[in-house]
């Protein structure tokens, strides 16, 4: 019980944080409260509510990539995790013609690719 609780704290400061960020405090967000959160435990859920905050705003994807290249930075996993889990989203949205997710889905990958998250 006492886990569940603990997780659903992280998985609701994780999602605060991410519908939070924007262009001006994204330094801040990342300085003074993301780190102090465990990523490492919680790198699923700050995979999945970057990527649902994304689809939901596909014209703030270059902050969430932005974010996502700072938390690559000091940790990879979490970097590689939501490369991966993007490029299923490509697959699947392609391999249902859903041009509107397929169309978020290249977007993100372009912005981690600019932002030197992932390669080739």
């Amino acid at each position: 019980e006492v886990q569940r609780q603990e997780w659903e704290a992280l998985r609701k400061s994780i999602n605060g944080l991410v519908n939070k960020v924007s262009v001006g405090n994204i330094k801040d967000i990342v300085r003074g409260e993301l780190f102090t959160l465990n990523l490492l435990r919680g790198k699923g859920l700050f995979a999945r509510a970057v990527l649902r905050a994304q689809m939901a705003s596909p014209g703030f994807t270059h902050v969430y990539a932005a974010l996502v290249a700072v938390v690559n930075s000091r940790l990879p996993e979490v970097g590689e995790l939501i490369a991966n889990r993007t490029a299923l989203m490509f697959r699947r949205a392609y391999a249902r013609n859903d041009k509107i997710v397929l169309t978020a889905a290249c977007k993100m990958l372009a912005h981690l690719m600019n932002q030197k998250v992932i390669s080739e």
